[in-house]
């Protein structure tokens, strides 16, 4: 038994660059150490990389959601997102994602979408809004209270002017402000507009913020097979400890961006979601046909239409059962996709084009045999070479991310413990990052 010959290849530096890749190029090693039940974890279960960097772990059994450096260090400042309840009710994180205001978002598998603001925190808030004086569009002016609906219609109403501010210091507010709040709740009047399903629960499986400013999140509904976009609306107020003034946001119902259906860009039994710097967005699903999607938003009408960009026969992540229930995807700053196929115990990594590349947490084994070869009555015995994978770093892979060193870092709740792999022209002989 011998290990297969490895060449290694740069990967292009250029987004735009087309580089045909080959299994043989170079291989995915895993990084040491492996980060495990040492932190804290329990379940791991999804993963999400900020733009500073700091990796978010939602831990379902943890009721956490973990905050790291890219050392694997718990960072500190993160207390309020340790065995997290909401209004007295235990909140048990599935997904999580942040956005550029530093809002982390999550969602525990119901129909709400529960947030917190590391800036804020970081800085201190020291007064909202208590009301204030609005300049209406006929030219009359309106004191109107903060935390009532005329509140919110006076704030998000872009003809009416807010001239005059109240301010407030009372605690018990700012403490609610500086502590996780359920931004979206499914039963309440933030689905206004939703009219197809406004009398049934949503089960929001995963959820995805842009990478740009964009006031959006998108959020994959597993009961009613679909995707949601949900907008964000000013809600308060505040003055940051630095003298700074910004508005806080709720979501509420903006459109539904796909719907049921077996074919390239619909959805049945949606799991997960991710978006690039393009708005493009990439799910994952469990129903038929087609188990990894990108839509790409066109503009036009009331609402953008997202129309397949991946099809069957053309794109290789397209192929029927490629895939054995993959419970993630996610997309890195080269657009390449990867998938935490998770029955078959590996991650899937695909080019900008949705064309194969190689695989994480398998070991390509070459083992030189005999075979017997038959044709007719007579038969010769052929010696020959056959690449075996073994699979023996991943239980059950249900998250993956990648961060812009080209590090995957796999979530195996199995194991209770986070995998990471690189390519190997960027490890040392100790399997640790090259510097």
């Amino acid at each position: 038994m011998s290990n297969g010959c490895i060449n290694k290849m740069e990967l292009p530096a250029d987004i735009n660059t087309d580089v045909e890749f080959s299994a043989g190029d170079t291989t995915y090693l895993p990084v040491n150490p492996i980060w495990g039940t040492e932190r804290g974890f329990q379940s791991p279960i999804e993963i999400s990389i900020a733009q500073d960097g700091r990796i978010f772990v939602a831990d379902s059994a943890a009721q956490s959601i973990f905050v790291l450096d890219q050392g694997g260090n718990i960072v500190t400042g993160f207390d309020e997102l340790r065995t997290v309840t909401v209004d007295g009710n235990s909140v048990h994180p599935i997904d999580v994602d942040i956005d550029t205001k530093m809002n982390v978002f999550f969602i525990d598998g119901s129909d709400k979408i529960f947030c917190w603001n590391q800036l804020w925190n970081l800085l201190g808030i020291e007064a909202y809004a208590f009301g204030g004086i609005f300049l209406t569009e006929t030219g009359e002016d309106s004191f109107i209270v903060s935390h009532n609906e005329s509140w919110l219609t006076a704030v998000n109403n872009t003809n009416w002017e807010l001239v005059d501010v109240t301010w407030s210091n009372e605690q018990s507010v700012i403490d609610s402000l500086l502590s996780v709040r359920c931004v979206f709740d499914g039963q309440s009047a933030d689905t206004t507009g939703d009219i197809w399903y406004s009398s049934g629960m949503s089960s929001f499986s995963g959820l995805t913020t842009l990478r740009d400013e964009a006031m959006r999140v998108f959020t994959s509904d597993h009961f009613h097979d679909r995707i949601l976009a949900l907008n964000m609306r000013r809600s308060h107020l505040i003055r940051l400890s630095s003298g700074e003034e910004i508005w806080t946001h709720d979501l509420v119902f903006g459109h539904t961006v796909s719907g049921y259906g077996t074919g390239a860009g619909t959805v049945n039994k949606p799991v997960c979601i991710d978006s690039d710097d393009n708005g493009n967005l990439y799910y994952g699903q469990t129903g038929d046909f087609f188990q990894i999607h990108k839509i790409q938003p066109v503009l036009g009408g009331t609402y953008p239409v997202y129309p397949s960009v991946f099809q069957p026969g053309i794109n290789d992540i397209m192929d029927l059962y490629r895939f054995e229930s993959p419970r993630d995807v996610t997309v890195d700053n080269h657009q390449s996709v990867y998938v935490a196929n998770t029955m078959e115990q590996e991650v899937q990594v695909f080019d900008n084009d949705g064309q194969f590349f190689m695989k994480a947490g398998v070991k390509s084994v070459t083992v030189d045999t005999s075979i017997w070869i038959f044709t007719g009555s007579d038969s010769v015995l052929t010696d020959t070479f056959l690449v075996v994978e073994e699979k023996e770093y991943l239980e059950y892979p249900s998250a993956v991310a990648v961060d812009e060193k080209g590090v995957i870092y796999v979530c195996d709740p199995s194991s209770s413990s986070i995998v990471r792999f690189r390519l190997s022209n960027q490890l040392d002989e100790n399997l640790n990052p090259i510097k």
